[in-house]
């Protein structure tokens, strides 16, 4: 058993990548501390802000927190709204953004089945 618990925006670790901007992540469940199989992760990205152009082989679940996000999955762009969910797949090429004045949070869980 592992027992964790979310916290503010602001103590969330900025997530270095050279193709985002304002984007935040905290890792609830993941290889590195109880799960074996599959990742849970907390994202914001601030106002302004995006993730980079990604495509891998494992799948994603998205379920939006707070804010509106767009996002780009292959030719599709989607407004989500808190309480939406959505699923990519494997080897989908996807990005999100935040085009709002308020910042974006989402959970996001990923399996590690196919690769790391």
């Amino acid at each position: 058993m592992f027992l964790t618990k979310d916290t503010i925006h602001e103590k969330y670790p900025i997530y270095h990548h050279p193709e985002m901007k304002g984007v935040r992540r905290k890792e609830l469940l993941s290889p590195n501390n109880a799960s074996k199989n599959f990742a849970l992760r907390a994202y914001i990205i601030e106002p302004g802000g995006h993730t980079s152009y990604d495509i891998h082989s494992h799948e994603h679940g998205v379920y939006m927190i707070s804010g509106e996000a767009v996002v780009k999955v292959g030719d599709k762009v989607l407004l989500l709204h808190p309480g939406n969910v959505i699923y990519i797949g494997s080897n989908e090429p996807h990005q999100f953004f935040n085009r709002g004045e308020a910042p974006v949070k989402f959970l996001c869980v990923r399996n590690f089945t196919s690769s790391l």
